[in-house]
């Protein structure tokens, strides 16, 4: 199953320690979680400016986190969503071929679905995940 988290789970779940061990878990059993350049870097900023974690720390969690994914570079990113940076988020998950997003954004939770694409709360990705 290939699963891409968007910036606002991504964040979440590095904020809690539990939720990161399960994320690993989940990498090791049956998921490749995807990502991107852009979507990285928005991450880093969040944990910067929201979290107030260092410059340097943001970093080397970034880092860590693109080590266990695997990164996608799209070359065509389409005008789809009201907010301009949810359409990098759906280009990268239509170059990697992504079973699901797994995302908190209302704007990209009402598409439901784009092209093969899956778009699924957290809560809605638990409970098909433990089936």
């Amino acid at each position: 199953m290939r699963i891409l988290y968007d910036t606002n789970v991504l964040v979440a779940m590095l904020s809690r320690r539990e939720s990161i061990l399960a994320f690993k878990k989940q990498l090791e059993e049956d998921a490749v979680h995807i990502s991107s350049p852009f979507i990285l870097a928005e991450v880093e900023a969040v944990l910067v400016k929201k979290l107030k974690i260092t410059k340097q720390k943001a970093k080397a969690t970034v880092r860590l986190l693109e080590r266990q994914s695997v990164i996608v570079y799209p070359k065509k990113v389409e005008k789809v969503c009201r907010d301009p940076f949810d359409d990098y988020v759906l280009a990268a998950a239509v170059s990697g071929k992504v079973d699901y997003i797994i995302t908190a954004d209302k704007d990209l939770l009402v598409l439901e679905k784009h092209r093969k694409v899956v778009i699924i709360s957290p809560k809605d990705f638990a409970t098909i995940n433990r089936l």
